[in-house]
């Protein structure tokens, strides 16, 4: 049987390809940051507006 994704569970490593790799994982992480702390700051926001739109319509 030929199994399909062996290839790329028993790849071997290139000598660049660590480095690269942790050079796209310092820029992902440099950019994911900003992007959690934005949507944090907005889902708070929503949650406090869906509270103070129940509380004055029903409350």
């Amino acid at each position: 049987m030929i199994k399909p994704f062996s290839n790329l569970i028993y790849k071997k490593k290139d000598k660049n390809f660590p480095s690269s790799k942790n050079k796209l994982k310092k820029e992902e992480n440099v950019k994911s940051k900003p992007l959690i702390i934005f949507g944090f700051i907005i889902s708070l926001t929503s949650i406090f507006l869906l509270l103070f739109t129940i509380t004055n319509k029903f409350g």
